[in-house]
């Protein structure tokens, strides 16, 4: 449960001693961000049996019926509606938010992570939204402009060619001398 919270709920999206590279006006940024999302989306299911007047409804996600006395979910910032148990899910990753926090935009229900990411892109470095203005996109993915660097050497690669080698860049020297395969005929690095 510990896990499935930190992975739904990462503490870096709403708290910035998580996040101690900030610059100030980043951190003024994440604590109104944070803020904002705490009054306007934050929510927690209730786990309760499907009361009488609820008997015969449809869940809110699949649209099978519910009786009254069955488990179900309720979620008060979404009306006066219930869920089965395994239908209140994040509607981005399905992971269930049964008895945790969940978010809810447009009458969709995300966990904090996915929540979040509607709104602010993610570093694929470090799993820090991005707050600053400018970042980089690569590979469909996003990095802060500082984090975009070879896994192996730590060189920023703003700019520069690079190769991508299990999901993080790689420079083209690094590539060559540690995992590029050798020209049968001359030796030399194929890049």
């Amino acid at each position: 449960r510990a896990r499935a919270l930190l992975q739904q709920l990462p503490p870096q999206d709403c708290d910035e001693r998580y996040c101690p590279d900030l610059a100030e006006e980043e951190r003024w940024q994440l604590r109104a961000f944070s803020a904002r999302r705490r009054r306007e989306a934050l929510g927690q299911g209730l786990a309760c049996p499907v009361p009488g007047p609820c008997h015969g409804c449809p869940c809110r996600k699949c649209g099978r019926r519910l009786n009254k006395g069955d488990p179900g979910i309720s979620a008060s910032r979404l009306g006066d509606q219930f869920w089965h148990p395994s239908c209140f899910s994040c509607h981005f990753c399905q992971q269930q938010l049964v008895d945790l926090i969940y978010f809810q935009q447009d009458g969709r229900i995300y966990c904090g992570r996915h929540h979040a990411e509607l709104f602010r892109p993610r570093c694929a470095s470090c799993d820090q939204l991005i707050f600053m203005e400018q970042c980089i996109e690569a590979e469909g993915r996003r990095w802060h402009l500082e984090h975009f660097c070879c896994l192996e050497c730590d060189e920023p690669l703003r700019g520069q060619r690079y190769v991508m080698r299990s999901g993080r860049p790689c420079c083209r020297g690094c590539f060559e001398s540690l995992f590029a395969e050798p020209c049968q005929a001359c030796g030399d690095p194929i890049g």
